[in-house]
């Protein structure tokens, strides 16, 4: 499915007009000929005049000579897009115009959530120069690389000049497991798929025996137990079919130390879901349900994949004014019997109705509980009473999607490389008195 990042390189760069300055050596000069030549005075001492002599001829030649006017200032990175703690490469170009810089000081200040493995600043002499750094960013999102800022010195060191520019923005995406032990949803579409059903038909999949009927394909006839038989019997193989998978992810409450809250978590599972599936040829769907509703319709493919997790990715920033609801959504981005596998804390009741009309939709349902912490600073009694109760009520709320059969699955219990947890999804049907 996806590697590390992919091969395209993103670029962000300006030309400069340089703003030049006096330089430390040439103030040094300055200081050291201005000293000397003041001491010659108010000495009367002929032997001062040759110490200040030559720093002041050095300095009156270097400063005119001659300056770049421009400098072009390029950063890319070796990939548009890579996943959390894979390292990529920052490369840093700067060329003069105009003239040749006697040498280059370029620093990075590293973006949020972005870690860098080698030393911030390089030095490099002449023009056009290069430096690189690896950038290893730490938490999947929209972030920027950084601000690479570089110090110019002209040829002689006597004028200095700086300029900066912003690094490319890259996306991150959360990190991708290798999932096992896929299971089949309950309910399967009528195409061919990896998944075996229980209904018989074309397929490669033993089912068992049964009596030949006129029309029964001769190649299926099994001869070794039909030979102890007055009667034939034919193999029957079960149908292999395709399931539709819905991701949801309830980004409406937003808790947690950063770097794993509740949608941090949220994201990183529903990821994990849909590489697993997509890799399997089933058709995934995936549902942002938060101040602001996006999704995408289930379908297949790799580049399907990546649309999924830039919706998931966009879930923590986007925010809207109207309330999230599935009445909202197309007929075709739930389609009749798909799984919805559910990644939520559980704190608003505005998402419990959701979970709950999904099912009363016949879906069958599992939510992953990514509420991880609670607040441990009880400083008395009544928190101790109030924490109890919070409990009490979050016991009750499970309890309750656990009556319309909807499975409630901590998120401890699928960080293990397996979809395993999965099947407690295989719940026989809609809850009493809902149609199919």
């Amino acid at each position: 499915m996806p590697a590390a990042h992919d091969d395209t390189v993103r670029r962000s760069g300006a030309l400069h007009a340089i703003s030049w300055r006096p330089a430390p050596l040439a103030r040094r000069l300055l200081t050291l000929g201005g000293l000397a030549g003041a001491a010659a005075v108010l000495v009367r001492d002929a032997a001062l005049v040759a110490v200040a002599a030559p720093a002041l001829v050095a300095l009156a030649i270097w400063v005119r000579g001659p300056r770049p006017a421009q400098v072009e200032l390029t950063a890319e990175t070796d990939a548009a897009r890579t996943f959390e703690a894979a390292s990529l490469r920052l490369r840093v170009c700067a060329e003069t115009r105009g003239g040749t810089a006697g040498s280059y000081r370029m620093s990075l200040r590293p973006g949020p959530h972005i870690a860098v493995d080698e030393d911030l600043v390089g030095v490099t002499l002449g023009s056009p120069a290069e430096t690189a750094w690896q950038l290893r960013p730490g938490l999947w999102g929209f972030w920027s690389s950084g601000l690479v800022a570089a110090r110019v010195l002209s040829p002689h060191r006597a004028w200095v000049g700086e300029v900066d520019v912003d690094g490319p923005a890259l996306t991150v995406f959360p990190p991708v497991t290798s999932l096992r032990d896929v299971p089949s949803p309950p309910h399967l579409m009528a195409r061919l798929g990896p998944h075996v059903s229980r209904a018989a038909g074309a397929g490669i999949e033993f089912a068992g025996l049964r009596d030949y009927q006129p029309g029964d394909p001769v190649r299926r006839v099994n001869w070794v137990r039909s030979s102890s038989r007055e009667t034939l019997l034919v193999n029957e193989y079960s149908q292999e079919r395709m399931a539709d998978v819905v991701v949801m992810i309830d980004a409406i409450r937003d808790v947690g130390r950063r770097g794993a809250t509740t949608v941090d978590e949220s994201v990183r599972g529903a990821v994990g879901v849909v590489r697993a599936y997509l890799t399997h040829a089933d058709r995934v769907g995936v549902l942002a349900f938060g101040s602001s509703l996006r999704w995408l319709t289930p379908t297949t493919g790799v580049r399907h994949f990546y649309r999924i997790v830039e919706i998931l990715l966009e879930a923590r920033q986007a925010r809207t004014y109207v309330d999230p609801s599935i009445d909202r959504l197309p007929r075709a981005m739930l389609p009749s019997g798909a799984l919805v596998v559910c990644f939520s804390p559980l704190l608003d009741d505005v998402s419990l109705e959701a979970i709950r009309d999904l099912r009363e939709r016949a879906h069958p349902v599992v939510v992953v509980d990514v509420l991880t912490g609670e607040h441990q600073r009880l400083r008395g009694p009544l928190d101790e009473l109030a924490m109890r109760i919070w409990r009490l009520e979050r016991a009750a709320i499970i309890s309750s999607l656990h009556g319309i059969g909807v499975s409630v699955v901590p998120y401890a219990e699928i960080s293990g490389g397996s979809l395993s947890w999965l099947r407690s999804a295989a719940a026989e049907g809609p809850p009493r008195g809902v149609a199919r």
